[in-house]
């Protein structure tokens, strides 16, 4: 969740850690700081707020000269965002930064705190380097360390910098991304970060540190380690080319990222994914699939379009739900997990229990070289590009899109989607994809029709069938964007206890194809009309009832109906959170990816 970065080497220390946090900043945005390690004097740097609060801080500092670096970027978990609770958590003689959450840390700072070492802050992270330093009382600074980190129990990504042991960066893995980077070109400098993307431009060789890995590492001890490999990733231009905001140019960047994930997997009557091979295809007889947020939203999708073109059982977890339910796997289902960043603590925590039973692993990731992708037997990439903005959308809409290619794969091998079946579905692809284009008129419209938006007690989402998952993903978008409430709603649950809640002031989203089950649609609606909720359809057919309409364009399928109804949604979460003055790409409280459980 949180973004890590550190640096062993001679260049200016300031402008390596902050231009690597900035690119990290969606990971956590509650706090930042930094800490410098040269000779023996350790200065330390903490600030709340976002991170150029830390810029302004720093603004007349600079750090040239040999030297150790670590910088952080915060989501909190344990204490509130305050300068005392900010990374780095310092000791008499240390500064440690860490990502993650310690399960056992209020038992160690017991222990610490009946020693007399005294605390400062609420976190569960200041407790590693109070007890790391109570044990160099009686070892080397490497023993020390090892025996700290085989006292936590959790997740953590850990950098820590020490006057005992001034020359090396000491580190650990456990459940929580970290990689160590390099340059062979730059002999003398190693680079540390949670996401290579901090380090694009910086090395050109990079190793991704393994769970239960940890160690400590200085300039000259770089031959010793193993497993490293080429980094060939290109520096991607995140600039918002004239948008408003990050998440706007996502939206509108659909229309060019689906025709991506379809690019060698869709053409005229054929699918093809040529990750998988055919022994893959024999392996299972029904499938599971995991995820959390957004990702589960779609993993919802999926179960309807497999179930519908493969004709295969289908099971959805949530993965944050999933190791507790003592779930019945069986070795002959495909587990699927879904994740954008592919470090989902939750998620991946899933991937390892399936895999440790033995079944048949494929995720659906948007970032190669993450986690999951190098556990996973099987991988499908969404090829969505980087995605800056904290609430996803084209995420959303290339895992659908894989989803249903998927789908549409699997069940022309089962033998249910014959020839005619795959002209009318990679048909319905590409037209689908021609579905997200937002003309300036459509967007027009929800700007104004924002306005209206604003107040009342809350919201329904409402969608029959598969429009269910998009009426749960539209509310979950307005949730994290405008902070109103909202949910997401099967249209025909309305009667069986949601429907008390409806009056003027409660606001109905519905989502009303023409191509499926139009007409029931129409009947769940009128009961809430019939209770004097105000209504806003978004359909292709006129209907008069409504108190606003969104009209979108006439469409052969469902799907093409689902892709453009998906954009409107997202739209207005974000025109109304723009009018409400809130972040738009930093909501409060949330973080890209949530890397802790």
């Amino acid at each position: 969740m949180c973004g890590i970065v550190g640096y062993i080497g001679d260049k200016e220390k300031k402008s390596i850690i902050l231009d690597g946090l900035k690119e990290l900043e969606y990971r956590g945005y509650d706090s930042a700081g930094m800490a410098v390690l040269q000779d023996d004097n350790l200065d330390t740097f903490r600030a709340v707020g976002k991170l150029e609060n830390l810029y302004a801080k720093l603004e007349h500092t600079t750090f040239n000269g040999y030297g150790l670096a670590i910088g952080h970027t915060r989501w909190a978990t344990h204490g509130k965002p305050t300068e005392c609770n900010a990374h780095p958590h310092i000791g008499t003689q240390s500064a440690l930064i860490h990502n993650g959450i310690i399960e056992n840390y209020k038992e160690l700072k017991e222990e610490l705190q009946a020693n007399g070492i005294h605390f400062q802050s609420q976190t569960d992270t200041e407790v590693i380097v109070h007890l790391f330093e109570y044990y160099t009382k009686t070892l080397t600074a490497q023993e020390a360390f090892a025996n700290t980190i085989k006292r936590l129990q959790g997740s953590f990504a850990i950098l820590l910098i020490t006057k005992l042991d001034n020359k090396r960066i000491f580190y650990a893995k456990q459940h929580s991304p970290l990689l160590i980077g390099f340059n062979k070109n730059q002999a003398q400098e190693i680079f540390f970060a949670s996401s290579d993307a901090a380090l694009v431009g910086l090395i050109d060789s990079v190793l991704y540190l393994e769970d239960g890995a940890y160690g400590s590492i200085t300039i000259d001890e770089i031959h010793t380690l193993q497993h490293i490999k080429p980094f060939n990733v290109g520096k991607e231009k995140a600039q918002k080319d004239g948008y408003r905001y990050f998440m706007e140019k996502e939206i509108y960047e659909q229309e060019s990222v689906l025709l991506e994930t379809m690019t060698g997997r869709v053409s005229k009557a054929k699918v093809q994914l040529d990750e998988l091979d055919e022994t893959f295809f024999q392996a299972f007889k029904s499938i599971a699939i995991c995820a959390c947020g957004t990702s589960y939203h779609s993993a919802l999708v999926g179960k309807y379009l497999l179930e519908r073109k493969a004709r295969i059982r289908t099971t959805i977890h949530i993965a944050s739900e999933f190791r507790y339910a003592k779930p019945m796997l069986e070795t002959d289902e495909l587990f699927i997990v879904i994740s954008q960043s592919g470090e989902t603590a939750d998620t991946l925590q899933a991937l390892k229990l399936a895999k440790e039973c033995g079944l048949t692993t494929l995720v659906i990731c948007n970032v190669d070289n993450s986690s999951m992708v190098r556990l996973a037997d099987y991988c499908l990439l969404t090829r969505a590009g980087t995605e800056k903005g904290v609430a996803s959308t084209k995420a959303f809409a290339t895992q659908v899109m894989v989803l249903w290619i998927f789908a549409v794969l699997l069940g022309n091998k089962r033998g249910y989607v014959d020839s005619v079946g795959l002209q009318s579905e990679t048909r319905a692809m590409l037209q689908a994809r021609k579905a997200t284009h937002i003309e300036s008129s459509l967007h027009e419209k929800i700007k104004r029709l924002s306005k209206r938006y604003l107040h009342g007690h809350g919201f329904f989402f409402i969608g029959r069938d598969i429009f269910y998952p998009l009426a749960l993903e539209g509310a979950l978008k307005l949730k994290e964007i405008s902070y109103l409430h909202a949910e997401g709603y099967p249209s025909g649950e309305m009667k069986h206890g949601p429907i008390a809640l409806a009056d003027s002031e409660l606001f109905t989203l519905a989502l009303m194809p023409k191509n499926l089950l139009y007409e029931k649609n129409k009947s769940n609606v009128e009961e809430l009309i019939a209770r004097d909720s105000t209504i806003c359809a978004i359909t292709p057919i006129d209907f008069e009832l409504a108190d606003d309409i969104v009209k979108i364009p006439q469409f052969e399928s469902y799907m093409e109906e689902f892709f453009a109804m998906m954009v409107v949604l997202q739209l207005l979460a974000l025109e109304i959170a723009v009018r409400l003055n809130n972040d738009v790409d930093m909501p409060r409280n949330l973080a890209k990816s949530v890397t802790v459980e």
